[in-house]
């Protein structure tokens, strides 16, 4: 596995969207995406077993995503990545074992495509095989949060670095 290497690449449509505030399937001219509010705090989760290449490095997350209007404010994301490995229980999911916030910058064209990276964070004492809960916030009741339009996200890329 050399560093830089991609685990996981995310659409939309992989989501296992929460019980409650969970971001919205929507289509934008004709690309899926998962929409994110401007009010509320919305989560996406996705699922995936860590491969066989995944030396146990830090992890860190590509989000790419435009706003359904123009606009030069900012918005604010948490990636969080859970493990679930052998023994774990679905009824009460264990503590977070990474995570990483990051303040983006709205494009001033409304659907020109963003890529932000937020900075390398753990996969906790995740090997190879695992399961992992990724997890994608938008954090809208946030101070830093000043984006009076929707997210929209195409995808997400998780790296080993």
């Amino acid at each position: 596995m050399a560093s830089g290497d991609s685990l996981f690449l995310f659409d939309p449509l992989s989501n296992r969207p929460p019980a409650t505030n969970y971001a919205s399937v929507d289509l934008r001219n004709g690309f899926v995406v998962l929409d994110f509010d401007d009010s509320t705090n919305e989560t996406a989760q996705f699922l995936a077993v860590l491969p066989s290449h995944y030396g146990g490095a830090q992890l860190l997350a590509i989000v790419t995503w435009t706003t359904t209007a123009a606009t030069t404010n900012n918005a604010k994301l948490r990636v969080e990545v859970t493990h679930l490995g052998g023994g774990a229980n679905l009824d009460v999911l264990p503590t977070v074992d990474g995570s990483d916030e990051i303040t983006v910058t709205a494009p001033s064209t409304s659907g020109r495509l963003v890529l932000s990276q937020t900075a390398s964070f753990s996969a906790g004492a995740a090997v190879a095989g695992d399961l992992l809960l990724v997890e994608l916030t938008r954090l809208a009741t946030d101070a830093g949060d000043t984006l009076a339009n929707d997210v929209e996200v195409v995808s997400i890329e998780i790296r080993e670095v």
